[in-house]
């Protein structure tokens, strides 16, 4: 399976996020991750994955000796390997808490599920599918500091499952306030060839108190 020089054949990944957000959000961190304590009001938790409304795509677009030559009967070949970024930016993340004067000692974790693989949905792609795990993400600014075991970490999609990003336990029993905010950056491994095509899968975030 191979791509003459000069084909307009093209391969565009897209991913979308859905993410869950509890509560009102509560004012913007300044650094990558912020506890203080002394917090009076009530419990809250907030996740922003992206932007404030709507599903936002991340989309990953490959082109020239990355795909394959459209052939609905070409199987997938070697890529060359070089990541590929995705053409629609980073992706703001934030998560926020707040625990009252008094509370016990509560787990905060805050998790992805993505789906096996990317599917084909248009294009001479069909019956193929790319691997989520072949999408991986750089946080930035770089965890640093005295929380940074606490920050959101670099990583790559598990696919098919559900993988911990956040877990730590809050002990302030004087009121306290945590915020973590990050850039995700998205990047495509780009190990394989795949035929032609546009192919879609949705990842959902998730953040839970007990």
């Amino acid at each position: 399976m191979r791509t003459p020089t000069g084909s307009p054949h093209a391969l565009h990944l897209r991913m979308a996020f859905v993410f869950l957000s509890l509560a009102a959000a509560s004012s913007q961190a300044g650094a990558v991750v912020t506890i203080t304590g002394g917090y009076f009001g009530p419990r809250t938790l907030t996740l922003r994955v992206g932007s404030t409304a709507g599903v936002d795509t991340v989309q990953f677009n490959v082109v020239g000796p990355g795909t394959g030559n459209s052939l609905p009967a070409a199987a997938p070949i070697q890529g060359n390997g070089t990541a590929i970024a995705a053409s629609s930016g980073g992706v703001a993340f934030r998560m926020s808490m707040q625990l009252p004067i008094g509370s016990l000692s509560q787990a905060m974790t805050t998790t992805v599920t993505s789906p096996a693989a990317l599917t084909c949905t248009g294009g001479n792609c069909t019956g193929y599918s790319i691997p989520f795990s072949s999408i991986s993400w750089t946080v930035s600014p770089a965890p640093s500091g005295p929380n940074a075991a606490f920050d959101l970490q670099n990583g790559t999609f598990a696919g098919g499952g559900t993988q911990t990003l956040l877990n730590f336990v809050v002990t302030f029993g004087g009121g306290s306030a945590v915020d973590v905010t990050s850039t995700m950056n998205f990047t495509y491994a780009n190990t394989v060839a795949y035929p032609a095509g546009t192919y879609t899968g949705t990842v959902t975030y998730t953040a839970s108190l007990p």
